[in-house]
């Protein structure tokens, strides 16, 4: 008896749960029509991605319009449409801080270096956001904290292409940015 009255009692909270979630992005688009914003360009997108999609949009822009600097809030949102969008990036100076760090191909030996930041993964924060970087210079120490600043470039490895970054400029900070990024 214990068994099916959990069993029903579990069943009532998901599709409580559903349906109250579904009115709550009902209700907030409600509020948002009724203010006079709405979204002409793209009815398929929710509350919620249209102004995270307008955020990012206005924080990739400084005022001159031809460097993009990537800060804190976004951070993850910004590299990712980088990544997604290189071709709009290509003729862009590209400014963001991060940890320096390497990884070494165990098969070839070749060592990559990345401007990182971490951030949520598959098990908390054990993920990273950032790019491979490409740079000439003398390399920093690992784990310095380091601003960076170059311009996409398109590299193949494997008949694959990726997104890298050729550097300008790496210099180390003294002070320390914000290492851990949710956004």
């Amino acid at each position: 008896m214990k068994a099916l009255l959990c069993s029903i009692l579990i069943i009532m909270i998901l599709f409580t749960g559903c349906s109250k979630e579904n009115k709550t992005e009902k209700q907030t688009n409600e509020t948002f029509e009724q203010n006079g914003e709405t979204n002409k360009a793209d009815n398929s997108k929710t509350l919620t991605e249209q102004v995270m999609d307008n955020e990012l949009k206005s924080s990739l822009k400084n005022a001159e319009g031809d460097e993009i600097i990537l800060k804190d809030k976004l951070f993850i949102s910004q590299c990712n449409d980088i990544y997604l969008n290189p071709d709009e990036y290509m003729d862009k100076t590209i400014r963001w801080e991060g940890i320096y760090t390497e990884s070494t191909n165990p098969e070839t030996d070749e060592v990559y270096k990345f401007v990182i930041r971490y951030g949520p993964g598959c098990c908390g924060n054990d993920g990273t956001a950032g790019f491979e970087i490409l740079y000439e210079g003398e390399s920093p120490k690992l784990n310095d904290w380091v601003e960076a600043v170059g311009k996409i470039e398109m590299i193949e490895e494997n008949k694959s292409q990726f997104v890298a970054i050729r550097l300008s400029e790496l210099k180390v900070l003294d002070v320390r940015g914000q290492e851990f990024v949710s956004n």
